[in-house]
């Protein structure tokens, strides 16, 4: 990453922060070994979420709750977040996360268990957004699930689609790179999708349905 870079990227985190429950969540990630979203993630999941106005939800990887928050923070005050992880004890962080926030407790569902598993158990077309947070190689088995999930005009947000500047480093070969490159390329492929790819964070990729 080149230093110029480096610097926007510092440079935008404090200037979208500071959060201080935010914050905290992101200390005790790192405390589970987990790897939060940056603030300036954060910020733009709740400028999305706030924009589209879902009323129904949908989260892959609540970790300790900084993208859950950030996505509640922007849903209307009805909407209801589902977030799912297999880490059952982070997700009680990221609830008390939420109530120290003034959240209604109704809001938050949080689901336990595979995610490829549990997005099927949930009813199709009935949501408006989705956010999935997780690694490369398991992404693209969920993506399927996730836009059977989405109604006509859902989003569907990808986290972890640059890795920090790794899949544009052409002498990166890592597997987790060489997994993030392929989806990208096969994603990009597909006529039934607009897609948006945004260098934030770790890159958020945007996936919408076209119309016909």
């Amino acid at each position: 990453m080149s230093r110029e870079r480096a610097g926007d990227i510092t440079f935008a985190e404090n200037y979208n922060g500071p959060d201080p429950l935010l914050d905290a969540a992101r200390t005790l990630s790192h405390e589970y070994g987990l790897s939060p979203v940056s603030q300036t993630t954060s910020s733009t999941l709740t400028l999305l979420a706030r924009l589209l106005g879902p009323v129904a939800a949908v989260e892959v990887g609540t970790g300790t709750g900084t993208s859950t928050l950030a996505l509640l923070r922007g849903m209307p005050t009805a909407g209801i977040l589902t977030s799912i992880d297999t880490n059952s004890t982070a997700q009680s962080a990221a609830r008390d996360l939420v109530e120290m926030a003034g959240i209604r407790s109704g809001r938050l569902r949080l689901m336990s268990g595979r995610a490829e598993d549990v997005l099927l158990r949930l009813a199709p077309s009935a949501y408006d957004m989705v956010f999935i947070d997780s690694e490369p190689a398991h992404v693209e088995r969920m993506i399927e699930p996730a836009l059977r999930l989405l109604d006509a005009k859902g989003l569907l947000v990808i986290h972890q689609t640059l890795l920090g500047g790794a899949v544009a480093d052409p002498v990166d070969r890592a597997p987790r790179t060489r997994a993030a490159r392929a989806l990208l390329g096969r994603l990009a492929q597909q006529d039934n999708l607009d897609h948006v790819l945004l260098p934030i964070g770790q890159g958020l990729l945007m996936l919408q349905k076209t119309t016909a």
